[in-house]
């Protein structure tokens, strides 16, 4: 294993991926479509290994659900927002401009938080009151993989 050497969850595997794409992307400037292809390659191999396996959140993935994430992941990743992962979740901040191209994706609105967020499957609520993201940041983790960039004009 040349990119996921050591990673023993799927949840290890994600976030370690996350790293990799924020620095091998093509849309990065040290970015290569090459080193990308070669990243998704050793990720759906160490993947299909884990997704066998008991994980620690006793959350089972499937291969269909895996390849959303990354699709996913791919498909924004150039855009100019912050973008965050909590959980299996992706979260967008920042992204007014993106709003239509996030609907398109799947994403949806969450207007208490003032964010897009995407996540597989159909989501049923548990409870009644609404928690806050930083609660939520705790509980599942929370990675940020691109923070929005600012220009500014020099006058």
């Amino acid at each position: 294993m040349k990119y996921f050497a050591g990673v023993k969850t799927v949840e290890e595997l994600r976030k370690k991926y996350r790293e990799l794409l924020k620095k091998y992307h093509p849309d990065n400037e040290n970015g290569s479509v090459e080193v990308t292809q070669e990243i998704n390659v050793e990720y759906d191999l160490v993947f299909s290994i884990l997704s066998k396996e008991e994980h620690s959140d006793s959350q089972s993935y499937t291969q269909e659900e895996n390849e959303q994430f990354k699709a996913i992941l791919n498909a924004i990743i150039g855009f100019n927002m912050t973008v965050e992962i909590i959980g299996s979740w992706i979260w967008c901040f920042d992204c007014y401009q993106y709003k239509d191209q996030l609907k398109v994706l799947g994403f949806t609105w969450c207007s208490k938080k003032k964010s897009w967020v995407w996540h597989d499957g159909e989501y049923h609520r548990h409870h009644k009151k609404e928690i806050p993201l930083n609660d939520i940041r705790a509980k599942y983790g929370s990675q940020t993989v691109r923070n929005q960039v600012h220009q500014y004009s020099l006058n």
